[in-house]
């Protein structure tokens, strides 16, 4: 799993800055976070891997991406709803 960030274009940054913020600031109106927190590795890892396909296809990143996209959704299920 790649913990390196790098921006795919010019606003990618930015995007996922503020939907980061808006996940910190949900979790105060929330009552149960745990579907909030998989919500919220899904859609910004989904942003992530969409972007790196439509602009660095040729580097083949977006296939690690969505990887390790299903090892997160898979622990973080496992770990919250079974145990």
């Amino acid at each position: 799993m790649r913990v390196i960030f790098t921006k795919v274009f010019k606003y990618h940054k930015w995007i996922e800055m503020s939907m980061l913020i808006a996940f910190l600031i949900l979790i105060w109106f929330v009552d149960n976070t745990i579907p909030l927190l998989i919500g919220y590795f899904l859609i910004s890892l989904s942003f992530r891997t969409f972007m790196e396909w439509k602009y660095k296809r040729e580097k083949k990143e977006y296939i690690l991406t969505l990887y390790s996209m299903f090892i997160y959704l898979f622990v973080l299920v496992t770990g919250f709803y079974l145990i």
